[in-house]
């Protein structure tokens, strides 16, 4: 794969790209006959350049090419043709007790930090983290600075059990996106999702009492996206879930309506969220 360089003779720019995706197209270019390199930003993102306006134009057709269909076997096969590898950013495994993969850049991480921050103050304070994190159906928004909880209940659990479990499943469905499609794509999920299936759950919510949180709603979205992208040939085969997860997903949600305290309508909202977003970059995609 190829490995980031001092721009010297390459001073015409071709494309912004993520780390990744950048390295993978330089080689495809190096395997056509197009000397090129990669320059990474202080955003962690990558400019590819050339060395003159005729390989420019050429490479600015490829990357077009590119952007339709990036998980084409060719494209992979011209980095392996040079015997190369990915060079993976540098995290923290916390190894089987606790499965996730800490790369610090990363939004999936962060999320996962907060969760683990908040579930902390809860064990010391848990009326605190009520009152000021989780979402009640008494919630009036009476000021602009109260819609911070239409988000911050994602972050919010209740039980050791209930955030390893949201905790695991989002590492397994999250980080995957995320690597894949880049972190500004990534995060524009996260955040439809946590908004759009907590406003759900807080609009049917009959109990003035009652509050609500947990990943779950974000996890269900991540799983319908996937889920309905998956459906794409050309992905990697570490971005597919296993089939039926999906199927499986909604069966839960279905007989969690026969069970107490769960967020029902946080699952539903999140999931169909995000298999709205999975149907979108589908059809995008395939254009």
């Amino acid at each position: 794969m190829a490995q980031f360089e001092i721009v010297d003779d390459f001073t015409y720019e071709v494309c912004l790209l993520p780390k990744e995706k950048a390295l993978v197209f330089v080689d495809y270019l190096a395997s056509i006959g197009i000397k090129a390199k990669a320059k990474e930003s202080m955003t962690g993102r990558c400019t590819v350049y050339v060395t003159n306006s005729f390989d420019m134009s050429r490479a600015k057709r490829e990357v077009l090419r590119y952007a339709n269909s990036p998980f084409d076997s060719k494209y992979t096969k011209a980095s392996w043709d040079q015997g190369k590898t990915i060079n993976r950013e540098k995290h923290l495994n916390t190894g089987i007790l606790f499965p996730l993969s800490f790369d610090l850049s990363s939004i999936t991480t962060i999320v996962e930090l907060i969760c683990i921050a908040i579930y902390v103050l809860s064990l010391i304070d848990e009326s605190l983290v009520i009152q000021y994190l989780a979402l009640s159906k008494s919630e009036e928004f009476s000021s602009i600075q109260d819609y911070y909880k239409l988000i911050t209940p994602a972050f919010v659990h209740f039980s050791f059990m209930h955030i390893a479990f949201n905790l695991v499943m989002f590492e397994a469905m999250a980080r995957p996106i995320e690597r894949t499609f880049g972190k500004v794509k990534f995060f524009s999920i996260f955040i439809s999702v946590a908004l759009l299936s907590n406003v759900t759950q807080y609009c049917f919510m009959t109990d003035l009492n009652g509050y609500f949180g947990g990943l779950s709603g974000v996890v269900y979205g991540v799983i319908g996206y996937s889920g309905v992208l998956s459906r794409r040939k050309d992905l990697p085969p570490s971005f597919n879930i296993p089939p039926g997860l999906l199927t499986v997903s909604v069966i839960f949600i279905f007989i969690s309506f026969f069970l107490g305290g769960i967020a029902n309508l946080c699952h539903i909202g999140g999931l169909v969220v995000g298999m709205l977003w999975g149907f979108y970059d589908y059809k995008k995609l395939k254009q």
